[in-house]
C-alpha cells in the first residue's frame, strides 16, 4: 500500500523516502503558530532557559492574540504586551484582534504539503488544506522555534466506510460530530477501534 498524505508530508520533511505509522522522525518545520494562550510562557523559557537564545527562521513564525481579546485582566494585558514586544523585537508576523488564529493561518499561511506546528490543539484542522498540522506544547514549540526542527511520531490512519444519504436538515458537520462523539476524545489515539455509529 502507498503512503497516506500524512506519511508523505512527514517523509518529505524528514528528507527520507518512506514513513509509516509508528515511526519517529526528525523533521524540518515549515511553519509555527502560537497564540496568546501559551506564547508568553514560551517567551519566558526562551529568555530564561537558553544559554544563547536565537530563532532559527523568524519568517516561519506567526504569533496571534485571539483567545482573550480584549484582555480580561491586568495579568492577561501583561502577557499580551510581552507577546507584542517580543514579536516586534524579533520581526515575527503578528496579529492582534484580527480573527481566530486557525482561520488566519488557513487564509494567509497554510499550504498543501507543509508540516506545521501550532501551540494549540486545533492545529490539526490544517489537514483540510492538505497540510500536516499538529498541536504541541511550549517545550516542543520552543525547540522548533530555535532549531527549525523537531521529532514527529507518524500517526496511524483511521478509515471510515460511509454509505447512505442525509435526511433533510442533516449536514456533513452533523456526521463528523457524530463520529467524533462515538469514538470519544481519545478515539484517534487508540491502535484498534471499532466504530458502531448510529
Amino acid at each position: 500500500m502507498g503512503m497516506t498524505i500524512s506519511e508523505k508530508i512527514i517523509a518529505a520533511a524528514a528528507n527520507i523516502d518512506h514513513a509509516k505509522a509508528g515511526d519517529i522522525h526528525m523533521v524540518s518545520i515549515d511553519r509555527m503558530m502560537s497564540n496568546d494562550g501559551t506564547t508568553h510562557l514560551t517567551i519566558d523559557m526562551y529568555n530564561s532557559m537558553l544559554k544563547n537564545p536565537a530563532i532559527a527562521d523568524k519568517s516561519k513564525l506567526v504569533f496571534i492574540i485571539d483567545h482573550n481579546m480584549p484582555a480580561d485582566s491586568p495579568k492577561t494585558a501583561a502577557a499580551h504586551k510581552k507577546i507584542r514586544d517580543f514579536a516586534k523585537t524579533h520581526e515575527i508576523a503578528f496579529y492582534e484582534g484580527k480573527g481566530v488564529c486557525h482561520q488566519i493561518m488557513m487564509e494567509e499561511y497554510v499550504r498543501s504539503g507543509e508540516l506545521i506546528f501550532g501551540a494549540d490543539s486545533h492545529t490539526c484542522t490544517y489537514g483540510a488544506l492538505g497540510a500536516f498540522g499538529t498541536g504541541v506544547g511550549n517545550t516542543d514549540f520552543l525547540y522548533a522555534m530555535v532549531t527549525g526542527r523537531s521529532w514527529v511520531l507518524v500517526p496511524e490512519t483511521l478509515l471510515f466506510h460511509l454509505s447512505g444519504s442525509f435526511r433533510e436538515g442533516v449536514y456533513p458537520r452533523d456526521l463528523i460530530l457524530t463520529i467524533i462523539g462515538d469514538i470519544g476524545a481519545g478515539g484517534a489515539s487508540y491502535k484498534t477501534m471499532e466504530f458502531t455509529g448510529s
